[in-house]
């Protein structure tokens, strides 16, 4: 869609947005309701909020039909679900790149798919490994320790680091089960030698994709790992999103799934 058709939606919208987002009091019922319905004295232990204030707010959330009184307890209406659940995700998400702020402000997301970038959020609970002067190589050696036990791997990486055919023979050799993803100018280094006793093992499969990949990124079975590429151009090894929550890793999956549905198997 053309700037010219979101400008004509919002002009629609506009009003609507404005009366969510310019009252705390407005989105902390649509909030509490998207929970459970309540009745006043719910809403008041919930919100901690007086009577008199909460009551004036339902008068307006009902006049826009978005919510409604069945009895003594408030519910959401069919469109207040609709309005509460992406609210819920632009808070989240918000939260997500405030959180990591360091690196989605400088960093290539390009590569991201738009449907991921919406659900940006289900990254929030993660940390950021960063190099410092003590240790420059933190994110690299966090991301070692986090494959030792590991059982199953999905990789995708644009980038190469001396360190990776070695990782991959440990991981493999030890029964992990490996799918790895790789670029064209990747996949030529490990032709020359430098992964080719593990193409033949049942538990390692090799993809290439053509798509310019902007992030390295692993899944596995308790954590993700992502890195990103400077806008510049340069891959930034100082820092790493790492998540064992079981949204971050469910989100890389996706993320996995979608290239490896732009690759092909290497035989």
């Amino acid at each position: 869609m053309n700037s010219k058709g979101i400008y004509e939606q919002y002009d629609k919208a506009a009003d609507l947005l404005k009366f969510l987002t310019s009252s705390n009091v407005r989105t902390s019922i649509l909030l509490s309701l998207n929970e459970s319905s309540k009745n006043l004295t719910g809403l008041k232990q919930d919100l901690n909020l007086e009577s008199s204030t909460i009551i004036h707010s339902t008068s307006k959330l009902e006049k826009r039909d978005l919510i409604f009184k069945n009895g003594e307890n408030y519910s959401l209406s069919q469109i207040g679900k609709i309005f509460t659940i992406k609210l819920v995700n632009l808070i989240k998400t918000m939260d997500s790149i405030k959180n990591h702020e360091k690196l989605w402000l400088n960093h290539e997301i390009d590569g991201i798919p738009k449907d991921l970038i919406t659900n940006l959020g289900d990254l929030r609970k993660s940390s950021l490994i960063e190099a410092d002067s003590m240790d420059i190589h933190k994110p690299h050696t966090n991301f070692i320790q986090l494959l030792e036990y590991v059982k199953k791997m999905k990789g995708v990486s644009p980038v190469y680091h001396p360190d990776f055919p070695e990782i991959i023979k440990i991981l493999v050799s030890n029964g992990t089960y490996v799918q790895l993803i790789v670029t064209n100018p990747i996949l030529r280094i490990l032709n020359r030698g430098v992964l080719t006793e593990v193409y033949s093992k049942k538990n390692f499969e090799l993809y290439v994709t053509n798509e310019h990949v902007k992030e390295a990124f692993t899944v596995a079975d308790d954590f993700f790992s992502l890195g990103l590429f400077i806008v510049n151009g340069i891959y930034d090894y100082s820092i790493d999103l790492v998540s064992d929550d079981k949204n971050a890793i469910a989100w890389g999956e996706k993320l996995f799934e979608y290239y490896l549905k732009r690759s092909k198997k290497v035989n």
